[in-house]
């Protein structure tokens, strides 16, 4: 036998004698310990389902399966040894028990009854909240402009004239007819007062008959009531004629700014030409619902709706109104108010609702992950002192990422809402953080 050979020879034979040292040692551990090992299923007490065990690697199989031997081995720890607490954090190891002398990390927050609130999300858009229309009384010619678009008005400011000039000489001519016809009248009635006042003298004296009198004093009387009639008539026609001259002005009825004018200085106008004065410190969006949410939202419910192309710009507002009829889509109109402040918001904007449909009556809220669901069953871990309780649950309504509950649980307790996954009923637990989990606003 050449060297190589030989060589060659005796490391083949050292890798035997290894191998087979190293399989007893492992049939004496394994025997040491009067427990079957079978890395096709989970040992017992470990929280890894079948499913989730079947896709460890043998190596963490091995090491899940070493780990329950030690802890539940015959050999007692040397007085000298130090125990070393073990704590598993959420993300670390593969879901083993938490049996034994491991301790597992957990946030906890304290469990809180608080309404919840449905939302309806739609797309609407906006509109003026106040929006009117001053049109001509009067057809005639425009005198005097007194606004352009964008102008701010109040109450009695003045818009645009009319030329009056033919109203006010018709008024002149008229007074003046009027107030000869008065005069004449007056002249009549002055005569006729002083014949009644002779008649009347005569008449004591006995110098004239009773008839005489009669007639003169119903001649006076006659003429007084003629008189006044003319005054009146007088009086009615030039109010009517000082009425159609106001026409001829016209002044804003409302607070807000002109967003259109149809006509121009020394333009003919009637009455479908207008000034538009439209108020958009308060503004209105009107969103279309489907049928089977409209009897859901009611006049008074919160809305809150932001600008689609400004989503961080965000109003607070009501429903004013609940449409009774739908539309050819089968879709119902509904209208919420808002406050526009500075004014930022323009009509015909497109804005992105969310109006409160219904406010659920107060329970526990839990986000979702907080859940543990076994089949038909539901259960939440709460801690007490140091261990893990499980408490199975009932689930109620839910939105987004959380759900109402109800159990035997109360204010304040401490819910495990990260590292649950871990748990198991009777589990050693760390409260590595409490914080609160209930939302503070509300995105959408």
């Amino acid at each position: 036998m050449n060297k190589t050979a030989y060589i060659s020879l005796l490391v083949l034979i050292s890798l035997l004698l290894f191998s087979c040292s190293k399989n007893q040692v492992v049939e004496k551990d394994i025997a040491s310990s009067d427990i079957k090992i079978d890395l096709t299923i989970p040992p017992p007490g470990s929280n890894a389902t079948q499913e989730k065990w079947d896709t460890f690697s043998p190596e963490k199989r091995q090491e899940s399966w070493n780990k329950y031997i030690s802890e539940n081995s015959n050999e007692s720890v040397s007085e000298d040894e130090q125990i070393e607490e073990v704590v598993r954090k959420p993300g670390n190891g593969g879901g083993g028990g938490g049996g034994g002398s491991s301790t597992i990390a957990v946030t906890v927050g304290e469990l809180t009854k608080a309404r919840m609130n449905l939302y309806y999300y739609g797309l609407g858009e906006l509109k003026a909240g106040n929006e009117i229309r001053i049109n001509p009384e009067i057809n005639g010619i425009v005198k005097s402009l007194y606004v352009s678009v964008g102008d701010f008005m109040e109450p009695g400011d003045l818009l645009f004239s009319l030329d009056s000039g033919e109203l006010v000489k018709n008024i002149e001519r008229t007074s003046e007819k009027w107030n000869h016809d008065l005069e004449l009248a007056r002249i009549r009635m002055s005569g006729a007062e002083q014949s009644y006042e002779t008649s009347n003298t005569l008449f004591i004296k006995e110098l004239i008959s009773k008839t005489e009198y009669d007639k003169a004093k119903q001649v006076w009387l006659e003429a007084q009531l003629n008189y006044d009639k003319i005054q009146l008539s007088k009086t009615i026609e030039i109010e009517n004629l000082q009425e159609d001259l106001r026409t001829t002005v016209a002044i804003s009825s409302s607070r807000g700014y002109v967003s259109d004018i149809t006509f121009g200085l020394n333009e003919s106008v009637n009455s479908g030409d207008f000034v538009e004065i439209i108020d958009i410190e308060k503004i209105e969006v009107n969103i279309q619902v489907p049928e089977n949410i409209i009897t859901r939202i009611k006049v008074g419910n919160s809305v809150k709706a932001k600008q689609a192309s400004a989503p961080d710009y965000m109003l607070n507002g009501v429903v004013t109104s609940v449409g009774l009829k739908s539309n050819s889509n089968r879709t119902f109109n509904i209208v919420a108010m808002f406050d526009n402040p500075n004014q930022k918001l323009l009509p015909g904007m497109l804005m992105e609702a969310e109006i409160e449909m219904i406010q659920l009556t107060s329970n526990f809220i839990v986000p979702k992950t907080s859940v543990i669901n076994e089949g038909s069953k539901h259960f939440i871990y709460r801690v007490k002192d140091t261990t893990a309780e499980k408490i199975p649950v009932e689930l109620g309504n839910s939105r987004g990422n959380m759900i109402q509950i109800n159990g035997s649980i109360k204010v304040g307790d401490l819910l495990v809402i990260e590292g649950q996954t871990y748990l198991q009923k009777g589990s050693v637990v760390k409260v590595v953080e409490k914080r609160e989990y209930l939302p503070i606003t509300t995105k959408f």
